[in-house]
């Protein structure tokens, strides 16, 4: 097979340009899921802050403390702006506290595209008579 005049090195520089889309794919990806990690983990950080609240003497500071340990654990600097809060109310014998986790996970990939994230938990437990 002969190649004409205008084909000779052509296939370095379209090898040049698969890899290339390669690896913004790879890259994309990555940025996905390292952006559903961070996410998982803001929820079930407010999962955890409302659990612990009921649990480690009903305060909203306790609630609140665990939410911001369990983010910062496990994803860092990953998510920026974080803003943790808590309220817990007693109504009828049944003490309900409230988290809430907020945040913005940083763009890693090739995409700079920040992802706010918000998340919400309730824990409920009756109030032990004592």
């Amino acid at each position: 097979m002969r190649f004409g005049r205008g084909e000779r090195g052509s296939a370095p520089v379209e090898a040049a340009f698969a890899i290339f889309f390669l690896m913004l794919l790879t890259l994309g990806v990555v940025q996905v899921i390292l952006s559903l990690y961070a996410r998982n983990v803001v929820i079930s950080s407010a999962h955890e802050g409302a659990r612990a609240a009921i649990e480690l003497g009903r305060s909203e500071a306790d609630g609140e403390a665990v939410a911001r340990r369990t983010v910062s654990g496990a994803v860092g600097k990953l998510v920026d702006g974080l803003k943790v809060s808590a309220t817990v109310r007693e109504t009828g014998g049944l003490i309900t506290t409230r988290v809430r986790v907020r945040g913005v996970v940083r763009p890693v990939g090739p995409v700079p595209i920040p992802l706010p994230i918000d998340a919400t938990a309730v824990a409920t437990a009756r109030r032990s008579s004592e």
